[in-house]
């Protein structure tokens, strides 16, 4: 338990509990337009302009909290929970590039003018650090309902 659940007298929600899903009749999916209202509307709301901030931030300890031992057990991992359809290329050495196809915060909605997929780089960013032991920077470089384009696109990059 963290000092803060301490505090105020509560047990916070580990990953391994969230993940015991028991739901007889309606199952362990959910429509991809809640995951949205709260992602995009309700953090917004609420956060404002630092709502990226969080999301990538909430993402990335996620990730590294995962447990993720290589790169096809994370693209496995985004296959299954149906974040999306996962491409990595190397571009150079402390250089990573990552497409995200079908990325399950955007697509299919209509540009708004600003990448939207923070949650899904601080994601990929916690599993590579994780896996590689480094520290790394994810930035959204294309975005499918953002911006217009194709593919959620993120340059990894080794902080050094």
């Amino acid at each position: 338990m963290n000092d803060k659940a301490k505090q105020v007298g509560f047990e916070a929600v580990r990953l391994e509990n969230a993940l015991q899903v028991v739901r007889p009749k309606l199952g362990g999916d959910i429509p991809i337009a809640l995951f949205r209202l709260v992602r995009l509307v309700v953090m917004e709301d609420l956060f404002g302009h630092a709502a990226d901030a969080q999301a990538y931030l909430a993402g990335k300890q996620l990730g590294a909290s995962l447990g993720i031992k290589d790169l096809d057990q994370f693209l496995a991992l985004c296959e299954e929970l149906k974040i999306g359809m996962v491409q990595v290329r190397t571009d150079g050495p402390g250089h990573l590039h990552v497409d995200v196809h079908e990325c399950v915060t955007c697509s299919g909605l209509t540009p708004v003018g600003r990448p939207l997929c923070a949650f899904e780089g601080g994601l990929i960013a916690g599993v590579v650090e994780s896996i590689e032991g480094v520290r790394v920077r994810a930035r959204e470089v294309t975005c499918i309902g953002g911006l217009g384009d194709a593919t959620c696109g993120f340059e990894l990059t080794i902080v050094k």
